[in-house]
């Protein structure tokens, strides 16, 4: 049994006559007899009942007809993948996203890529920013999402941007009067921090050390979505990039920039000794557009250069 003898009975049953399954294949109608035959030998099922010129499925014939059209399904599958990967350079795409974009930016970005590209399977793995270079320079991802990047990283790096921090706090908060914040400002505030080993914590941790103030931290949290859902519920006041704090934006919210200006960095990471998959690139080109976009709504954009490695 190969592939003609398969093509020949599907287009038997499909037209319902020898002689029109002989003109869909452009063959004779002697060679779609004879393959029949062979199938039927082959496979020890008789697949059709002759009534003159007609033919007349089986119940066989008709059961194997129907896993006979499961596995062209599977082959038209297999034709759409290669067109998929002909056109775009694969049919999956995989990212590696930090908390903070992966609970944000990027699910806003993976929304308008697939209503470009409804027939690719996207997937996306949230971690620390480690564990982020770790899954594209071992190419389990096709793209990471990171704050930041390890001097030790075999990643192709790229910078998204560079944003300051903004301070977000209960809309009846004493200081939601003023038009920004100060690190002065905070002192014996309660204020929800990262947990320790977070690299923006250490970051923040820095700025508050050198300005000699004091914070109640009380409260720690993972991620920083959370840290802006406790501010939410008037536990207290954090700093957080615009992006992440723009998706609490609310009346129970109030957003003010941080002054001086605290920077979060944004990169994408690419994985090492492999050429850019055009699918990959297309995303990156979503992900680009739709971050400025949405940081324009919250904060004038501090662009950083490109830079790889």
């Amino acid at each position: 049994m190969n592939l003609k003898h398969i093509e020949a009975f599907r287009a038997v049953m499909v037209s319902g006559s020898m002689t029109a399954a002989a003109k869909a294949l452009f063959t004779s109608q002697p060679n779609v007899s004879r393959l029949i035959s062979q199938l039927e030998r082959d496979t020890g099922l008789q697949l059709f009942q002759r009534s003159g010129v007609r033919l007349i499925p089986t119940s066989e014939g008709t059961a194997f007809f129907r896993e006979v059209e499961r596995a062209f399904v599977g082959l038209q599958g297999l034709a759409n993948a290669a067109a998929q990967i002909r056109n775009l350079g694969s049919g999956r795409l995989r990212i590696a996203a930090m908390p903070s974009a992966g609970m944000t930016l990027v699910p806003h970005a993976i929304k308008r890529f697939v209503a470009q590209f409804p027939e690719v399977t996207v997937s996306l793995h949230v971690n620390t920013s480690g564990t982020v270079n770790h899954w594209t320079a071992s190419q389990f991802c096709d793209l990471g999402v990171a704050v930041y990047v390890s001097e030790a990283s075999d990643c192709e790096v790229e910078q998204l941007s560079s944003v300051a921090a903004v301070c977000v706090m209960p809309a009846s908060h004493r200081l939601a009067a003023k038009r920004s914040i100060k690190p002065e400002d905070l002192e014996g505030e309660s204020f929800i921090s990262l947990c320790h080993g977070d690299g923006t914590r250490a970051l923040m941790d820095e700025v508050f050390q050198r300005a000699g103030v004091e914070r109640v931290l009380a409260i720690e949290a993972q991620y920083t979505a959370i840290s802006c859902e406790m501010v939410r519920h008037g536990m207290g006041v954090t700093l957080a990039h615009p992006i992440v704090a723009r998706d609490f934006a609310g009346p129970e919210i109030v957003i003010r920039p941080f002054l001086p200006a605290t920077l979060f960095p944004t990169y994408l990471l690419f994985p090492p000794h492999r050429p850019r998959e055009r699918l990959t690139s297309a995303f990156v080109e979503i992900l680009r557009e739709l971050h400025y976009e949405l940081l324009a709504e919250v904060a004038p954009p501090r662009r950083g250069a490109r830079a790889s490695r």
